[in-house]
């Protein structure tokens, strides 16, 4: 082998082995991905994977804190009692039995329990009678109200709170009915049962979501959801301080979020996915994604590593003076204040980091693409950081996905999104979901109006 081709292949080899070490960093990146640098759940982190260090300065310890307010048990009013039983002294603790009767209130103790439920049974007897003239049997015709029912609200709504509030399996709620509440129920009635609380709860649900696109702030956030035979799909939810919307959707994109907000036109906190882009109006960008983003260059092993550590440590010390605006340790005038210094570091870090090359520096490159979207928080003090809110909503129909691994229908998937819209909604505005699904099918069983789930707060 001559000198020319040794040095063409030396450069070959050289070639390669520099392809392989970055090929080599990206799969130790990507073995090394986690809760903590990615979006990745907390639940498939190995145990390779140490929880951040927290001292105990300034935590608090488990349990009732010193000095904080007693939460005693509330008595019965005394028309809610069930039975009286009267406790009479006999003697005093000296010994002497001659007790005279005094002004004072006497001590009041009670117990509580729960006796075996019976449920009301309504029997409808047709009765039978043949015509003098014809000789053909008649009986009376049951009216279509009825006809319909046979299940009453009380019964709907213990099957909502047991599958759309608790996420209890089928079987499991179908357990309940049958050997709590002493209601003889199949699956199939089970399943018929939530069909028609979904049509109960169908006009407010489509009132609240109307509600929520006219708010002036709004979180929104996604999740997978399989939608049977092996179908992938996803769950949307839209989020305001008072009510909160879901929508079951075969995909993950632009449409799919433009169906979701509909005419929304205010203040939008979302994540950095690039389905919400479309968004003209104002922005926020979650912060708590930032932070893992940052956390995940932080790891390189180059200069970018030491850029995205103070990247990093930036963003823990914004959240935190954002966390003492909200509690009243901070004043916002001086948040204010501080903050433009902060953003000037932070978008020269970006800018820093986006010279380099790989996937690292381009989460700093496209970062910097929604770097209009970043300081809203600043602006507006009704404006979170974080997307926690809609993160927080969604989490319910992620438990429910775990367990029941997502629909099998479009009537199942209405189900899903109607009655997370009752739960969430109420409570986020302190109301009784148990009391709101009994009116709700009470009305819809006797053909009225539903009653409003968006009530004024």
């Amino acid at each position: 082998m001559n000198k020319d081709a040794k040095d063409t292949y030396t450069k070959q080899l050289e070639d390669k082995i520099v392809t392989l070490e970055a090929r080599i960093q990206e799969l130790e990146r990507l073995l090394g991905m986690n809760s903590q640098n990615s979006s990745k759940p907390p639940s498939s982190d190995g145990p390779e994977v140490s929880k951040p260090h927290k001292t105990n300065k300034g935590r608090k310890k488990r349990g009732a804190q010193k000095g904080h307010k007693p939460h005693m048990r509330q008595l019965f009013e005394p028309k809610d009692v069930t039975k009286f039983v009267p406790h009479e002294p006999h003697a005093c603790t000296c010994g002497c039995q001659d007790l005279e009767e005094c002004n004072e209130e006497p001590f009041r103790h009670q117990t509580v329990d729960i006796p075996p439920i019976k449920p009301v049974v309504i029997e409808h007897v047709q009765y039978v009678r043949r015509c003098k003239k014809c000789g053909e049997l008649v009986y009376a015709r049951l009216p279509d109200d009825v006809k319909r029912n046979v299940f009453g609200p009380g019964v709907l709504a213990n099957v909502g709170i047991l599958t759309g509030m608790l996420n209890t399996s089928k079987r499991k709620a179908l357990a309940v009915i049958n050997e709590v509440f002493n209601v003889p129920m199949s699956l199939g009635g089970l399943s018929n049962c939530e069909t028609k609380i979904a049509d109960a709860i169908e006009k407010p649900c489509q009132v609240t979501v109307d509600y929520v696109r006219q708010q002036d702030i709004a979180h929104a956030d996604e999740t997978g959801w399989p939608r049977g035979n092996r179908k992938k799909g996803w769950l949307w939810t839209l989020v305001c301080a008072t009510a909160a919307v879901f929508m079951v959707h075969p995909n993950r994109s632009k449409k799919a979020a433009r169906e979701l907000i509909g005419n929304f036109a205010g203040k939008f906190v979302t994540d950095r996915y690039n389905a919400y882009d479309f968004y003209e109006f104002i922005r926020q960008i979650c912060w708590a994604h930032l932070k893992r983003d940052f956390k995940a260059i932080s790891e390189a092993s180059s200069e970018l590593g030491k850029i995205g550590f103070e990247l990093h440590e930036l963003t823990k010390k914004i959240l935190k003076m954002r966390g003492r605006v909200r509690d009243g340790t901070l004043q916002w005038k001086t948040f204010q204040y501080r903050m433009p210094k902060l953003q000037k570091r932070v978008e020269s870090l970006l800018e820093s980091g986006a010279g380099f090359d790989g996937k690292l520096s381009g989460k700093c490159r496209e970062i910097l693409k929604h770097k209009e979207c970043l300081w809203t928080f600043v602006k507006d003090q009704n404006v979170e950081p974080t997307n926690n809110c809609a993160e927080q909503i969604v989490r319910q129909g992620v438990i429910w996905r775990k367990i029941s691994f997502g629909t099998q229908s479009d009537r199942g998937a209405r189900y899903v999104e109607r009655i997370l819209t009752v739960c969430a909604t109420c409570r986020l505005q302190n109301r009784s979901i148990i009391e709101y699904l009994r009116q709700a099918c009470h009305n819809h069983l006797n053909r009225m109006l539903a009653p409003d789930l968006v009530v004024n707060v």
